[in-house]
């Protein structure tokens, strides 16, 4: 997953930024998630979700805080979406919850070396472990924390990004696109709840647990007992792997297996065009199912090959490549 190659890349198109602020922003907002905000340092991220009251993720997200304001990145066409329904519970809870666009955006630098390119770029020293970051000149720049990678979230007034960007191409780091971004993810095994696939999956099933998005100690927020349930009593039976394919993949796409027949054993969550030839995917699968011979869209459709994630899955009874 390392990158010689320091990488830049506008995430407008890609992902959408909700603000949250207020005197009441913290405790309304810890009693929705799946994560304990109350941990959280100003500049300092984590991984969420925002479930329904069944545990089926409405969305999964990224959450930077700046004293009493947070901040979520999540897939662009879920934003409108998950703000609508936190109005709906806020009641006489006091915080604003809006877009964070056009006035602010999203850019990420991903690749060996990114820290400290960032660092001098923006004149503010850097954070080396994932989930760190610091609020510096109207911006949060965050460590993303990906296994194997080095990749940084910033949340900027977007009326500076392009003098950010030129710095960055000054320094040696080269401009990417959103593809690029959805790639380094899949590689990350960070996948993220589109309207394609909202409210199909628990958190657990998209490996949040793993990768550090639910707190089991928190307290009571939507979905809280099916979540609890699932990690407590052994009950989880699907996961997120990475697979690659030699011909396009979408989200929401079926996933089926020999033994199965016509029953589908998961669910194509997020994918992208590998450079190196194919195409790359995330996709929830039953752990019980996931070594056999894979196919993508109907039986009978496109061939699967497991690939290796940078983390241990916690139910992988599957030998992968």
């Amino acid at each position: 997953m390392s990158s010689a190659v320091i990488t830049f890349v506008p995430l407008h198109t890609e992902l959408g930024l909700i603000h949250a602020s207020g005197v009441d922003a913290e405790k309304f907002l810890q009693g929705q998630f799946s994560n304990d905000l109350r941990t959280l340092a100003s500049g300092h991220g984590q991984w969420s979700s925002y479930s329904t009251a069944k545990g089926r993720m409405i969305a999964n997200f990224y959450v930077q805080r700046d004293g009493n304001d947070f901040w979520l990145s999540l897939a662009d066409d879920m934003a409108d979406t998950v703000i609508e329904r936190l109005r709906k519970f806020r009641m006489m809870a006091k915080l604003e919850i809006k877009r964070g666009e056009p006035e602010f955006t999203l850019l990420a630098v991903y690749g060996n070396g990114a820290g400290e390119l960032l660092g001098r770029a923006l004149g503010v020293a850097l954070g080396k472990s994932g989930n760190s970051g610091v609020v510096h000149d109207d911006s949060i720049i965050t460590r993303l924390p990906w296994a194997d990678a080095e990749a940084f979230l910033i949340i900027l007034p977007a009326s500076r990004l392009e003098a950010l960007s030129a710095k960055l191409g000054a320094a040696g780091a080269r401009a990417g696109a959103a593809e690029d971004w959805r790639r380094w993810a899949i590689q990350a095994g960070v996948g993220m709840i589109s309207r394609a696939t909202t409210e199909k999956v628990i958190p657990q099933e998209l490996n949040l647990e793993v990768l550090g998005g639910i707190n089991f100690k928190k307290g009571c927020y939507p979905g809280q007992e099916i979540v609890a349930r699932s990690h407590y009593l052994g009950k989880l039976k699907n996961q997120t792997y990475r697979v690659a394919a030699s011909a396009p993949l979408r989200s929401g796409e079926e996933i089926f297996c020999t033994s199965m027949g016509a029953q589908s054993i998961g669910i194509v969550i997020n994918a992208a065009q590998d450079p190196l030839g194919g195409f790359a995917a995330l996709a929830v699968l039953r752990a019980a199912n996931a070594g056999e011979s894979l196919i993508a869209g109907a039986p009978g459709g496109t061939p699967l090959t497991l690939k290796r994630l940078p983390y241990t899955l916690p139910l992988d009874v599957a030998s992968e490549e």
